[in-house]
């Protein structure tokens, strides 16, 4: 019922079978400002200023007139009714681009690939890379053009002996463990959704949870690209230029259209998954002692409640007998429910008389059958940003979790995925925290500081605010990389949930959370050196958190090298978009 894929529309018909229903008042909706600044001194101030004035010109050709931003894009409806053109929607339902018929291309072969890189080399036209376009920022848009890999989906090769595993970069991650099953094998890591594409997975540094598991794309052993200026080649960590291997990594689409993918394999296994729910000042204390005993850890923070839900998995054949592998005696669904339902039907009659809103009036009939995302829609929809309202949903979904307590046993990918919830604005940053000897509290001081902020200031913040943790990367361009390679880090993700096809209710919120809420945590988020997740950095409202942004990039990443090295691999920026210009700069110039 909730899947999450991108929509794409030629006209009025469909061109993907992945595709899912567009509604018929579908919204482009503004851009979200959630950049993180540095926290800068006198002196870094002074070199914020020099900055903005060196890139002012650059950065409003790039980004678009940032200065006055308009913060409602024009609605795209009208100009998709001939067959011109093909939109695409992200899964979040939060960016959207229309593309000339003549500059989107689905290419079945990596020949085709080539030829089209080629093609658009010689002419100077975009050819920006997307997969299954679930990154909440459109990452991967272009309006000017655009290559779908949906078509280049082969499983090439399962190699038992040295246990890899070799795709096209269209393959979704969820064939590729269908692969593997008949050889008892799966990948190391898994991301939450399966319906990503194996290109986009790496490139955008996709991750799991786990103190020892490292982002998707440190798994990566070798990558065959297409690039405008040198054609196809292959990259290894074995190659003489391994600095280009990890540079490209996560490459973020910009050094090559990435065509096949090798990534090591684990031996497939089932997993022992536990929830149950701690006070906020147990999972302080219990961090450490739950990270060092599970392979697979993560906490789902409560907003107004004392209340974190745990989710741990481990393998079943690492755990002792005394272990349960199963509830023994579970809830039935409509007990497990019933905090949110009784809710539902509550506030239901409670917003019947009040001719103001234009709330769905639900009964138990017409509740029934709804799942979990489906009723915490339903309930926030009635008054999303009303502090006190949001407050009674978050309480509701505490009772539902500790309804939810116990044990289930399945194969890994089928527990590491999970649903995500329906159209969202969500804001994922990464940062470090100590070593995989010692944590040094960064990870809860950040997310005490968090939800205090959210209290103090009563925004309304819905369930859950997400954390979890991950090894360092090798790849120079994840968010979790580090010269260290006992390095620990965590990942917090904010969210607001757009439950409404309302307009109006969905530009409130988009306000809502990209302003107070982002702000909050951009603010907090300058103390640890928090990092926004490639698939969720969002263009600036202003070309002053531009010109902070780009100070923080060069801080945190090699942008030198990226940019020189996008410029010998594209020298006509043809891979780009205005979003990873506005992070870094034109390809070839030090910034």
């Amino acid at each position: 019922m909730w899947r999450f894929s991108p929509r794409l529309i030629r006209s009025s018909r469909w061109t993907s079978t992945f595709a899912r229903p567009e509604s018929s008042t579908t919204r482009a909706l503004p851009s979200l400002s959630v950049l993180l600044s540095s926290h800068k001194s006198h002196h870094q101030q002074d070199e914020s200023h020099k900055l903005l004035v060196s890139f002012l010109g650059m950065a409003m050709a790039s980004c678009g007139i940032i200065l006055g931003w308009n913060t409602r894009q024009p609605c795209l409806e009208e100009a998709a009714d001939d067959d011109t053109t093909t939109k695409i929607l992200n899964w979040s339902g939060t960016h959207s681009v229309l593309v000339p018929n003549d500059s989107y291309w689905e290419p079945e072969s990596i020949a085709e690939v080539e030829a089209i890189v080629q093609k658009c080399h010689a002419q100077g036209r975009s050819v920006r890379p997307v997969g299954s376009a679930l990154s909440p920022n459109g990452l991967a848009f272009e309006a000017q053009g655009m290559m779908s890999m949906a078509h280049l989906d082969s499983v090439v090769k399962v190699d038992t002996v040295n246990r890899t595993v070799t795709a096209q970069a269209g393959a979704r991650v969820s064939q590729v463990i269908e692969a593997l099953r008949p050889h008892n094998l799966t990948l190391p890591n898994l991301a939450s959704i399966a319906e990503q594409q194996m290109g986009g997975f790496v490139q955008v540094g996709a991750h799991g949870t786990g103190k020892a598991i490292a982002p998707v794309d440190h798994y990566v052993t070798k990558l065959k690209i297409v690039t405008p200026s040198q054609g196809m080649i292959e990259l290894t960590s074995q190659d003489e230029d391994d600095e280009l291997f990890h540079l490209t990594k996560v490459g973020l689409g910009c050094l090559g259209i990435v065509v096949e993918v090798t990534m090591q394999c684990i031996p497939a296994h089932d997993l022992v998954e536990h929830t149950f729910v701690l006070t906020r000042q147990q999972a302080r204390e219990q961090r450490d002692e739950l990270l060092e005993k599970h392979k697979h850890m993560r906490y789902m923070w409560i907003p107004f409640e004392d209340a974190v839900v745990v989710v741990t998995n481990d393998p079943e054949e690492t755990l002792p007998q005394s272990v349960p592998r199963q509830t023994s005696a579970p809830l039935s669904t409509k007990q497990l429910f019933q905090p949110l339902t009784d809710l539902l039907l509550t506030l239901s009659q409670e917003y019947a008389d009040n001719s103001t809103t234009t709330t769905t009036t639900y009964t138990k009939e017409t509740i029934e059958g709804m799942g979990f995302g489906e009723l915490r829609d339903a309930l926030l929809a009635f008054d999303p940003l009303n502090v006190d309202h949001v407050k009674r949903v978050n309480k509701a979904e505490a009772e539902f979790w500790r309804n939810s307590e116990g044990y289930q046993t399945k194969p890994s990918d089928q527990l590491l995925q999970f649903d995500c919830g329906g159209q969202q604005w969500v804001w994922e940053v990464c940062f470090p925290t100590g070593s995989q000897e010692r944590n040094n509290g960064n990870d809860m001081d950040f997310m005490e500081e968090l939800l205090a902020g959210i209290e103090r200031d009563n925004i309304p913040a819905p369930a859950p605010i997400e954390q979890r943790w991950s090894a360092s990367s090798s790849s120079y361009m994840s968010p979790a990389y580090s010269r260290d390679p006992q390095g620990l880090h965590s990942w917090v993700g904010i969210i607001h949930y757009l439950p409404s096809d309302e307009e109006w209710q969905r530009r409130a919120i988009t306000e809502s959370f990209t302003g107070k809420y982002c702000d909050l945590m951009r603010k907090i988020g300058q103390q640890y050196s928090a990092t926004s997740h490639w698939a969720k950095l969002e263009i600036p409202k202003s070309i002053f958190q531009v010109a902070d942004l780009r100070l923080f990039m060069q801080s945190r990443f090699p942008v030198a090298l990226f940019n020189e090295t996008r410029a010998r691999m594209d020298p006509k920026s043809i891979l780009s978009n205005r979003t990873v210009d506005m992070a870094f700069g034109k390809p070839g110039h030090r910034q």
